[in-house]
């Protein structure tokens, strides 16, 4: 029985087509379309990639974050820091708020690293870096 490729096969055969064989014969706004639909695959590919593991990082960093066993899914336990934010439940100064900052700083680096690869790279080689992140 012949298998078909993967998902991640299939996107990758579809970006080197469109960046070498369709791209270079663009120009104007269907150049930055296809620059656009490039980049938009090339971001799911590495979303898909990091995914599961991503996930299990965020879970351990909130874990780290309120010291005691979580219940619920990721999106419900973002539901809650959220509101755990907007109620000011970690008071500036304290572990807690650290703990927080850290919190914020690893996520957002992670989602940085699959959608935005050079801004962080220009921050931790020092331009503005509020962190090395």
């Amino acid at each position: 029985m012949k298998q078909r490729p993967g998902v991640a096969a299939l996107l990758d055969a579809a970006l080197a087509t469109l960046q070498e064989d369709l791209l270079p014969t663009l120009s104007g706004r269907q150049k930055f379309l296809g620059a656009m639909i490039a980049r938009a695959v090339s971001v799911a590919k590495q979303d898909m990639a990091t995914a599961a593991d991503s996930a299990v990082a965020e879970r351990n960093s909130l874990q780290r974050l309120y010291g005691s066993s979580l219940e619920g899914d990721l999106a419900t336990l973002r539901r809650q820091l959220a509101a755990d934010i907007r109620a000011r439940r970690f008071k500036p100064g304290t572990p807690e708020d650290t703990r927080l900052i850290d919190h914020m700083v690893e996520t957002t680096a992670a989602e940085l690293r699959i959608c935005n690869t050079k801004y962080l790279a220009q921050r931790q080689r020092g331009k503005g870096a509020e962190s090395a992140v």
